[in-house]
This record gives structure tokens, sequence and C-alpha cells, in this order.
């Protein structure tokens, strides 16, 4: 059902790695996350956190899902599914990077956010396969 999800945030200069790490951590195992360096536009400094889970684990994120986010929010997610999922089956929303931090699961619209992508296991890919799927998991 689900072949894996995909976070990834930045830690800007002024946030502290350490924070947004322990947000992440709500989602996945700490030993899980990796992290690179960038550059942004202007030269300074950003710090990329990534973590993956396949299969079972990925699943039982979308549960977590179920479970915490509030009622209008998870009526909003499972009515947008066809504009999240792109042609790669895979269902993209961002999660509120504070709201993490304080261990609780809020959608986000903010670029300031955990961006997640999710990959629908549908074979051979297809969009209105993946979307169904989704749909029924959600």
């Amino acid at each position: 059902m689900i072949h894996r999800v995909h976070f990834r945030a930045f830690v800007s200069v002024t946030e502290d790695e350490e924070r947004v790490r322990r947000a992440l951590s709500i989602f996945v195992p700490i030993d899980h996350i990796r992290s690179s360096r960038a550059s942004g536009y202007y030269g300074n400094p950003i710090t990329i956190l990534e973590a993956e889970l396949r299969r079972k684990e990925g699943l039982e994120f979308i549960h977590m899902l179920r479970e915490q986010l509030s009622a209008g929010e998870l009526s909003r997610l499972r009515r947008e599914i066809p504009e999240r999922v792109d042609e790669d089956c895979k269902l993209h929303l961002r999660l509120d990077k504070q709201a993490a931090y304080r261990g609780m699961v809020r959608l986000s619209e903010a670029g300031d956010a955990i961006d997640v992508s999710v990959h629908a296991a549908t074979y051979p890919s297809r969009y209105e396969e993946a979307v169904r799927l989704l749909r029924e998991i959600i």
C-alpha cells in the first residue's frame, strides 16, 4: 500500500537544529534522521534534515495522521488528495514544525514546515489508483 514516506525539514541559521530534530522525531526514529548542508540564495548556511519510512512504518505514520489530525484538517486533507497527488503517485503535504516540536500533528501551508511525500505503491504507477488507495487509508 505505502511504498515509502519521505520527510524533509530545512533548518535556517536562526533555528536550533536539535529542536527541529526533536520535531521530526515524533514521526520517525531519531536515528533515521540524516543531515546535509547547503547554502541559501544569499549564501546563508542551511541544514537539511531528511528521513524515510518504508512500508509498515509508513503505514503507521498514516495511522498517526488519522488519529492526531483534527477532524477538520483530516476532512480537508481527504478532500484535497486529488490535488496533492502528483504523476509519480506521491501525496504531498506539509506539517507544522512548531506544533510537531510540541508533540502535536497539524497541517501547514507555510514554507517553513516539514515537507512530507507519501509514495503510494501502485503497479503500474497510476494516478487514479493512487488517489483511490490514499482515500481509503487516510
